[in-house]
């Protein structure tokens, strides 16, 4: 029989607007203690798990929950739909949430027999960057709003970044891990990323984002970049950056 991976939504101050359980089934929602009863009254067919109030920030967060769980997939409470990348014109991309979580399941346990601890979805909703004949990844980053991690790891997650957690860990995986697992057939969409209050936008600045990367730096070293314009897409946030994984 296959590992359970728990499926965990980490949400502040957003008790009435979690999407992500209407996208994929089987979801527990972490918030802090004291808005747990919040979250329990808007949410009542979905179990709330607290974890203390001292535990502040997303990064901090996701270390708790990591710890807590271990075999965990943590996706955003902002979360509208998986999604398939690999369809043609006219065909149904939305993903059922049973299959959605089944999915999740199915990567989890892959990533497991092949030894690995990082395990993820494509980062792009669009075909045109899908190559069918790589529908897997074994190197990469993961997407922030959506990763798996596996109990056993010498992975964690720096307090020292506040934005960029996906990075760090994604780096942190190919120095002591090397592999990860990536399945470039399914993504995930997300509405109001950097609009919607709470979370983690009432931190999230353009200065913020620089100094984050800048600590990536020192970390990572020259496989840290500022983000460019491509021919696909136009960088959004100013201060972003892209992570080069050079294996």
């Amino acid at each position: 029989m296959g590992k359970e991976i728990k499926i965990v939504i980490p949400s502040h101050l957003r008790y009435d607007r979690v999407k992500t359980t209407k996208a994929i089934a089987n979801c527990i929602i972490c918030v802090p203690e004291s808005q747990a009863a919040l979250y329990k009254e808007y949410n009542k067919n979905t179990e709330v798990v607290a974890h203390p109030d001292s535990i502040i920030g997303l990064t901090p967060k996701r270390q708790w929950i990591y710890e807590h769980f271990g075999n965990v997939f943590q996706v955003d409470d902002d979360m509208t739909q998986m999604a398939r990348v690999y369809t043609g014109k006219g065909e149904q991309t939305k993903v059922p949430k049973k299959l959605a979580y089944e999915l999740i399941q199915q990567a989890g346990n892959i990533a497991n027999d092949m030894g690995v601890y990082l395990f993820a979805f494509s980062k792009s909703p669009m075909p045109t960057a899908f190559n069918p004949l790589k529908p897997l990844k074994l190197s990469g980053t993961v997407m922030g709003g959506a990763f798996g991690l596996l109990e056993g790891s010498k992975l964690h997650f720096n307090t020292d970044l506040i934005l960029t957690e996906d990075y760090w860990v994604s780096g942190l995986n190919a120095h002591y891990h090397r592999m990860c697992y990536i399945d470039e057939r399914f993504t995930f969409k997300f509405s109001n990323t950097f609009a919607n209050k709470g979370g983690c936008a009432s931190y999230r600045t353009q200065q913020k984002e620089l100094e984050d990367t800048l600590k990536l730096k020192k970390y990572f070293g020259a496989a840290v970049e500022l983000k460019k314009d491509t021919h696909l897409a136009k960088v959004k946030i100013a201060g972003s950056r892209t992570l080069k994984i050079p294996f």
